[in-house]
């Protein structure tokens, strides 16, 4: 008989919140802080000169892509170079992006959804980005998270998920991933073996061609009882 659901793994960004809005409102927090930390930058460089040249420096070096922090510290290493100054504003300013970032704005079905789903399983963030469950307020509902950096691999790598389900002391049968990214989500999970749902509030069609999510979904409001059917089918098979 197939093993009951015990894990559920979550997507943070654009999955539990909008993830855009939150970023740009963290690069605009950066900017105000450099503008009376470091005006040698803000003088030369308009917010949006900045973001094009962070674009440019991920372009130049992806092997970064895994850790967003760490990225984000050496971009900003690679512009006090530029400009001739020394690095120790660097660190307090990565501390202004990084607590802004964490200022998220949660779906409104998220929190009801949560509430129903942590009683019942256990929860786990898995994420590329930098959020932390913790500053942003969602460790209530989740176990732990597992992140990008700390495995060294971005999702889709498997290993992002595997990484979760021995954590949890789960395996791919107990596990259900829901998220928004065909790719990184979806196909990720799915080649980890594990069933997946995700997360479509936009309506988008669905495009991947070497995968399917197994059930689709517009809300959280509509998971537990998508998870009840898959365990319900689980235990008819």
């Amino acid at each position: 008989m197939p093993a009951s659901i015990k894990l559920l793994t979550f997507d943070l960004d654009d999955t539990l919140w909008p993830c855009k809005p939150t970023i740009i409102a963290a690069e605009h927090r950066l900017y105000s802080w450099m503008q009376q930390a470091v005006p040698q930058i803000t003088e030369r460089f308009d917010n949006e000169a900045l973001l094009e040249k962070r674009h440019t420096f991920i372009q130049q070096r992806p092997e970064l892509l895994h850790d967003m922090s760490k990225l984000r510290i050496e971009s900003l290493r690679a512009l006090s170079d530029e400009i001739g100054l020394a690095y120790d504003w660097i660190e307090e300013a990565f501390e202004v992006f990084f607590q802004a970032r964490q200022e998220v704005e949660l779906y409104a079905d998220v929190a009801p959804a949560l509430d129903r789903l942590s009683s019942e399983y256990t929860l786990v963030a898995v994420t590329n980005g930098n959020a932390d469950i913790s500053l942003t307020g969602i460790d209530r509902w989740f176990d732990f998270s597992v992140s990008a950096a700390e495995v060294g691999y971005q999702k889709p790598h498997p290993l992002v998920f595997e990484t979760a389900m021995s954590r949890a002391g789960a395996v791919p049968s107990e596990t259900v991933h829901i998220g928004d990214d065909e790719q990184r989500d979806i196909f990720g999970a799915s080649e980890a073996g594990i069933r997946t749902v995700w997360v479509n509030r936009s309506e988008r069609d669905w495009s991947h061609t070497e995968c399917e999510a197994d059930h689709h979904i517009r809300s959280l409001a509509e998971l537990p009882e998508i998870l009840r059917e898959m365990q319900y089918n689980d235990c008819s098979d």
